[in-house]
């Protein structure tokens, strides 16, 4: 690594790690993400901490898992009292903004940044109350709010794109007005809503994607489908029990598609303008999303699952001191963007308070000095009756849900998980379940989350009136009150 240079970071939300050009997708088109990787370093093994928008944006940001900081879901999310990799920077003395989508408690709150623009935080400082009752005896009721969102995908526009388009203009706004005016390394987190469904897509975007060219999804089919009562209650209480039909699923991805190619457009006008500037030799830039899609796959839309389509992101680095061309194997996690950036831009950790982070500075790895890393990932929100937890050793794979049976999946030889093989015994789950256990009690965790929700309700009035509240398909892009009809 070189000194400190500017950093812009992309985060976007919903992008699954092999939707893109430069990890080998077939047809979708990201030219600006796949020219970044070209001339910088491309993570091929990274991770979210957790499938879901609030607890996996909370370990991005802490550089610590849901189980060390009680952000456990869409209603328990960041508040501002754990530090951040914002708080350190900007402590440095260096400007942090943010632009878009945050989804934390409030911006009431102190998340570290030096300004927020437009930001996006959960609805009403309460979010998805309904995920709460995951912890009770009659637990989340069936939803048929996320079908009906997907059903929307094809030829149309949705919200965020319009929320996305705003984002780019205030980036190029302040790109211009403060980007090359400050003396010192300054941080950009760039957060666009998109690809989150529904994937309504312009008819030019849509048309790159014939549906009968778009790739079927493995296991998408009632025949097919894995039948466990993890991956079945995921199904039961986001509605999508009912099998879906070769049509649908085609015209759906191909709106995925359509929108992953929108935000590499966003990210490519900011692009133009930070080389229009003459920022490009003094600026890092960063490409990663919060969590994955399932996009079909195991007959699913949407994440809350431990698959690798849902907890598998993208990650992209290029700028001053990053090799180019260069790929990486070792397992990296988004709580290793926690030390990564701090040392990035050359601010101070706390002797006090950062020593329970749990990730490493990915700059050794970008420099080619891999070291040997376990994925790690949990789940406790409204998907799922009980807690679930992923550990990944090499290319050896354990998903362990409390009172539930265990997954097992050898990656080399089924990397997209449709050979469940837990049922032959083999040691190496033991293996993997002793060194899960070394970084959580599962048992312990679900207890906790459990009841933190359980109070958390209270807070609210109890189950009845969360129950009476409804709930809602996305957040609310800011400032349009319209959009709170997606309550239901």
């Amino acid at each position: 690594m070189t000194d400190a240079a500017n950093l812009i970071l992309f985060l976007s939300d919903n992008h699954t790690r092999n939707f893109v050009g430069a990890y080998g997708h077939p047809i979708v088109q990201t030219p600006i993400l796949d020219k970044i990787a070209e001339r910088g370093v491309r993570f091929d093994n990274a991770y979210c901490a957790s499938p879901l928008c609030c607890p996996s944006r909370a370990a991005l940001a802490t550089g610590r898992y849901p189980h060390q900081t009680g952000y456990w879901d869409n209603a328990l999310a960041y508040d501002g009292k754990t530090p951040t990799w914002h708080h350190r920077v900007r402590d440095s003395g260096a400007t942090v903004t943010s632009i878009g989508k945050l989804h934390f408690q409030s911006g009431d709150n102190d998340n570290g940044f030096t300004d927020e623009i437009i930001p996006m935080h959960i609805v009403e400082g309460k979010g998805a109350l309904i995920g709460l009752l995951r912890a009770t005896e009659e637990g989340v009721p069936p939803r048929s709010g996320p079908r009906e969102m997907y059903s929307r995908s094809g030829v149309g526009e949705a919200d965020y794109q319009n929320y996305d388009r705003d984002i780019t203009k205030r980036t190029v706004d302040w790109l211009n007005k403060e980007g090359a005016r400050l003396d010192k390394p300054w941080v950009l987190l760039v957060s666009y809503a998109s690809p989150h469904p529904p994937f309504a897509i312009p008819k030019r975007l849509y048309d790159l994607y014939p549906p009968e060219h778009i790739p079927l999804p493995v296991q998408f089919d009632a025949d097919n489908r894995p039948d466990h009562p993890a991956v079945n209650h995921v199904r039961r209480v986001d509605n999508f029990e009912e099998p879906l039909n070769e049509e649908w699923v085609r015209r759906t991805v191909a709106g995925y598609c359509g929108l992953i190619t929108h935000v590499d457009e966003q990210i490519g006008q900011v692009m133009g303008v930070v080389e229009d500037l003459g920022l490009l030799p003094t600026t890092r830039v960063m490409y990663t999303s919060d969590h994955g899609e399932a996009a079909g796959n195991h007959g699913l839309f949407g994440k809350s699952v431990l698959y690798d389509h849902s907890m598998a992101v993208p990650l992209i680095m290029a700028g001053p001191g990053v090799p180019e061309g260069r790929s990486v194997t070792q397992i990296a996690s988004h709580v290793d963007l926690y030390p990564t950036i701090v040392e990035a831009m050359d601010a101070r950790f706390s002797t006090r308070e950062d020593t329970d982070l749990s990730g490493i500075s990915l700059w050794p790895a970008m420099q080619g000095k891999a070291a040997p890393r376990l994925g790690f990932g949990e789940f406790h929100s409204q998907s799922s009756k009980t807690g679930s937890y992923m550990l990944r050793d090499g290319y050896n794979k354990l998903i362990y849900h409390v009172d539930m049976p265990k997954q097992y999946f050898d990656l080399q030889l089924d990397p997209f998980e449709t050979q469940d093989l837990s049922g032959e015994g083999s040691p190496k789950m033991a293996e993997l379940e002793a060194k899960l256990r070394a970084i959580v009690d599962p048992e312990e965790a679900d207890y906790r989350a459990k009841t933190d929700q359980l109070t958390h309700i209270e807070r609210f009035g109890g189950a009845d009136a969360v129950r009476q509240r409804g709930t809602f398909n996305y957040s609310p892009v800011p400032g349009d009150d319209a959009k709170m009809e997606t309550f239901r």
